[in-house]
């Protein structure tokens, strides 16, 4: 193995050596800067290899030809190594990219860029106090240098803050050195940290201004104003050095001092790391300048960091495999991001949507944000998921609501980020150069390579193998295929995963699996009628599927969660899609993305500390804290459902979606949040707190869901919004019978969930038709198109008989099971309040008919024709699964009923040939389609005869008031229908709940507004507040 000493060496050799070359030989200087970097980054490399394959053991290197502490030693063990290979690719990488800038300024730019880099594995590698301060002083100078390589006039003064920031930092450091040296009599670091702790006793002042020192250059907030406007105007590869390389470095000279300072000292880290994680997070939101949003980005993650590094005693083991995930995915997707920024010719968010016309800068920028929010299958999920379960076991929950908070506030800002991405104008194009797109590129690739190996080390599974996700991610491999060909080849991975998982299905997983696989190639037969290559479609669609296929499947937690978490991605992808759908998809992955933490932290609190929790083992939850972890797991499953307060994304998120992702999301999607109540109730049942039955308190909000989701729907102009309302009525149907806890409400619950698919997914094709033949969602703006589009008459006529529960259709089925559960349900006026959303109902239902398709046709639509092909064929497809479904319901609940009776053996029904029985009474579906078509048929007969010499009465052949009307509009009333209703009803119809939340919001964002005034952008201003931050912590260790 090649010395380590050569990481100092080269790098500081190579700087003296370029001072000799004549200012003429820039190339030479070039190729000799990168020569050097890529010679440490192999060195770098080769030690980790040597560690982590080879298995060798940690190397102490002594200088001076004596031992320690009488001369400087070093010390390079594995996580040395991913450190040094961290810093050492940065630092080359960010010197491809700043070719033209290094060419530019000459070769004393390059030697201060190399000794910056050898700087930070100094600081890395060093044992010796001293030492490290003078590594970090030549970080300071290289830094105060490196930041005028950026044109930007801002930079001269934000280095000179830096500089008076730095200087007084030294001081503190400096004094801090002095006075330990003369307590212990050494500055070697091991041996300080062997010295028995009632002798540190006498240094902690000094402990502490060499602790306060270093924790300071990580930028702490509210301590970093000096920082924040180096970050904003430093050439953008230096701020990738800054973020990534440099607070990788001094987080391990964090680590290291941390073996003197000792247990007392991780109370004030954790402290100061959440604060830095929460406020520079809550400051984020208010920033529209993308880097300055990215150095407090950078200030909160490194915040993230320090707790973990703060709760070292309690991870063990997994201390590094925790630290090392956040910190590396971190490095990775920061260093990305300010790299992508350089693509980018302004500072606004918003400006940002000029790489939206280059596919791999998109997925590129899409990478780096998951890496930085810790999704799946990046290497910070695994490390935040067993950081949360950590911190669950301990009783941490207070931290760990902190943590989860802190996550949402970045999440938040991100995905708005890349909400301007692909929904705002494009000005221009980004900035392409080779060597720079090159640089973004091997940092994707390195951050997926390095989601395979975290997933490979982790005790849970390694998504990275999971089949549905690699076919997902197998599209973006294939976008330059047209539509058609994708469209197939997704059809056929669907269908053919669902034939080879049939034998492992059991009878429920078998019902939502036919739903998801079966009725979700069902649906894409409807995309056939796009055209082109639908850039960012099939990614999306798949990721959704991918992610609720292995939900239904899963076996334990974290593949539960892992599964929650992907197809929640790809559904906010598909939303993202739709034309004016930004707020509405933003709403959507912040209710998500929520629900998905409080879904972890039941997970962690059920599991106290079981790395492998399997969903069964919920049902041995110790009883004091079972009622929490079904609060937690209940909340977090309803914000899929849309249950009432958590039902503010649905809305708009349906109704702008695409025409065909429409019926994905209420026929397919929401039914992960009832598959996740339908897991939770079976395994741990009813639970009180504080004496309340938590399952009537589901009830309850079924109940209100189903009513209020009704009200809202019979006032909607728009059609669409109309059935996302009904959507929310629908599912608040299904908990209702759910939280019945009995065998017929729970077949109930199951049979809404198969008629809701059918009906809802026919309904959204029909309308989305006729939206896309007129133009418009607007019923008042559509009327008579019955003629001109009778097959999507039929259609929307079958489906809502279905949705209304009327004979003959299945929707009827559910009705007759939903009134023999009722009969021994134990609550009486939950039933009332379901009782009134029928009849609200039937009201939106008929608005819907009447408006579009009924009354009198517009002049503008005398020439529309019936919806495109492949939007029927689905729809007719739904009418004969509806009919069949409702002649033979024992297709799809005979077995399920069977399987029900092993949680409720008593009130099921008896399936006797084709007739149905309960304790109640009998249903015989043939029988009921008979007579009904028998007096429907009759009836019709009938009234051609009478009417067999009527005279057909043309559109204006009619006068009223003596008058003839001249516009249809005039008589075709379609605005405002309910008016009357709305007199009675509109009190409940206030949106309450969505003021609510935007209140939320709004306080968020304008303490955000008012609290970042705090930086002043004056530098004595900053030096201030860096000396009152080390005060502020000195009285609280204190006070400790």
């Amino acid at each position: 193995m090649v010395d380590p000493l050569f990481f100092i060496t080269s790098a500081l050799g190579t700087a003296f050596f370029l001072g000799f070359l004549r200012d003429e030989w820039r190339t030479g200087a070039y190729f000799l800067t990168l020569l050097a970097l890529a010679f440490t980054s192999w060195l770098s490399a080769d030690w980790l290899w040597f560690f982590a394959v080879e298995g060798g053991e940690a190397v102490m290197i002594q200088t001076a030809g004596t031992m320690p502490p009488f001369a400087i030693n070093l010390r390079l063990g594995l996580t040395e190594a991913v450190g040094l290979l961290m810093v050492n690719l940065t630092t080359l990488l960010s010197a491809i990219y700043l070719k033209n800038t290094l060419l530019k300024k000459g070769r004393r730019a390059m030697a201060v860029f190399l000794v910056f880099s050898m700087a930070l594995g100094g600081i890395i590698l060093t044992r010796d106090l001293f030492n490290l301060f003078v590594f970090i002083e030549l970080t300071v100078v290289s830094t105060g240098g490196l930041v005028l390589l950026s044109s930007n006039r801002m930079s001269l003064g934000a280095g000179l803050k830096y500089l008076i920031a730095s200087q007084l930092i030294s001081i503190l450091l400096l004094i801090g050195i002095i006075f330990t040296y003369h307590n212990s009599g050494s500055l070697n670091i091991d041996f300080m940290a062997a010295v028995p702790a009632n002798l540190k006793l006498g240094s902690s002042l000094a402990l502490f201004l060499v602790l306060i020192a270093v924790i300071i250059e990580l930028k702490p907030f509210p301590a970093n104003g000096w920082a924040l406007d180096i970050y904003e105007s430093a050439h953008p590869a230096f701020s990738a050095l800054l973020s990534a390389a440099a607070g990788t470095a001094t987080l391990f000279a964090i680590d290291k001092l941390l073996l003197i300072g000792g247990s007392g000292w991780l109370p004030i880290i954790t402290a100061i790391g959440i604060l830095s994680f929460i406020g520079a997070n809550l400051f984020a939101l208010a920033q529209t300048n993308d880097r300055r949003l990215l150095g407090y980005s950078s200030v909160g993650q490194i915040g993230l960091i320090l707790v973990i590094v703060g709760q070292r005693e309690l991870l063990g083991d997994n201390y590094w495999f925790i630290a090392g995930g956040v910190l590396l995915a971190h490095a990775i997707a920061k260093a990305g991001l300010f790299w992508l920024s350089g693509l980018v010719k302004s500072r606004e968010l918003s400006a940002w949507s000029s790489i939206r016309s280059r596919p791999l800068l998109l997925f590129a920028f899409i990478s780096f944000v998951a890496l930085l929010i810790g999704l799946p299958p990046f290497p910070g999920f695994y490390a935040k998921w067993d950081l949360i379960h950590v911190l669950a076991a301990e009783g941490k929950i207070a931290l760990l609501g902190f943590i989860l908070f802190g996550a949402l506030l970045e999440a938040g800002y991100l995905f708005r980020w890349f909400g301007y991405i692909i929904k705002h104008k494009q000005t221009d194009k980004a900035k392409c150069s080779l060597q720079k797109v090159s640089v973004i590129y091997f940092a994707v690739a390195l951050g997926w390579g390095l989601a395979y190996v975290w997933g490979q080390m982790s005790e849970h599974s390694n998504l990275m193998l999971a089949i549905p996700l690699l076919f997902a991610l197998a599209f973006i491999f294939i976008e330059w295929l047209p539509v058609w060909i994708k469209n197939s080849i997704a059809i056929a991975g669907m269908l053919y995963w669902f034939v080879i998982s049939l034998p492992s299905y059991d009878p429920l997983q078998l019902v939502f699996a036919v739903i998801i696989l079966i009725g979700g190639a069902l649906i894409f037969l409807s995309s056939y009628h796009t055209s082109g290559k639908r850039l960012g479609f099939y990614p999306a669609a798949m990721l959704m599927y991918a992610g609720l296929s292995l939900l239904i499947v899963a076996e334990d937690s974290f593949s539960f969660f892992a599964a929650w978490e992907s197809l929640t991605v790809g559904s906010y992808l598909l939303i993202l899609r739709g034309q004016n759908s930004q707020p509405h998809a933003l709403s959507y992955i912040l209710f998500s993305l929520a629900g998905a933490f409080v879904i972890m932290a039941g997970f962690a609190l059920a599991a106290q500390g079981d790395a492998q929790f399997l969903i069964a083992s919920l049902s041995q939850v110790d009883a004091n804290i079972a009622p929490w972890v079904f609060i937690l797991l209940a909340i977090g499953f309803m914000t899929k459902t849309a249950s009432i307060g958590f039902h503010i994304w649905l809305p708009g998120a349906h109704a702008e979606a695409e025409t065909d992702v429409s019926p994905m999301l209420s026929g397919i999607l929401l039914k992960a949040g009832l598959f996740g109540l339908f897991i939770l109730l079976m395994n741990m049942g009813k639970q009180q707190l504080y004496g309340i039955e938590l399952t009537h308190v589901l009830m309850w909000i079924g109940a209100l869901s189903a009513l209020l989701g009704n009200l809202l729907a019979i006032f909607q102009e728009d059609a669409k919004r109309l059935l996302a309302y009904s959507s929310i009525g629908q599912m608040g149907y299904a908990l209702f019978g759910l939280a019945m806890m009995n065998h017929l409400g729970w077949l109930m619950a199951l049979m809404f969930v198969i008629n809701h698919y059918i009906y809802k997914s026919m309904l959204f094709l029909s309308i989305g038709g006729v939206a896309k033949r007129t133009g418009t969602k607007e019923m008042y703006r559509m009327g008579g198109l019955i003629t001109l589009m009778p097959l999507s008459f039929i259609a929307t006529l079958i489906g809502i008989i279905a949705v209304s529960g009327v004979p003959p259709l299945s929707g009827f089925g559910g009705r007759w099971i939903f009134y023999n559960a009722i009969m021994t349900a134990e609550y009486r006026l939950p039933m009332v309040i379901i009782f009134l959303a029928g009849p609200i109902a039937f009201l939106y239902l008929f608005r819907l008919i009447h408006t579009i398709f009924l009354g009198q046709l517009k002049d503008e639509h005398r020439r529309l024709k019936e919806a495109p092909f492949w939007l029927i064929v689905p729809q007719m497809i739904y009418v004969v699964c509806l009919l069949v479904f409702a002649m033979v319901p024992g297709l799809a609940l005979r077995h399920v009923d069977q399987y029900i009776n092993q949680f409720f053996p008593q009130g099921g029904l008896n399936w006797d040939g084709l007739t149905i029985t309960s304790n109640f009474g009998y249903w015989s579906p043939i029988s009921v389609m008979i007579v009904v078509a028998v007096i429907f048929v009759s009836l019709f007969a009938w009234l051609l005869f009478i009417n067999r010499k009527a005279q057909k009465v043309k559109q204006f052949n009619i006068v009223y008031s003596a008058e003839r009307p001249y516009r249809p509009e005039t008589t075709h009333y379609a605005w405002n229908f309910f008016a009357p209703y709305r007199k009675a009803l509109g009190f409940l119809t206030q949106p309450l709940v969505t003021i609510f939340w935007n209140s939320v919001m709004d306080l968020l964002h304008t303490s955000a507004e008012l609290l970042r005034r705090f930086y002043t952008g004056d530098g004595q201003t900053y030096a201030v507040q860096l000396l009152a931050f080390v005060v502020a912590v000195y009285l609280f260790k204190v006070g400790l």
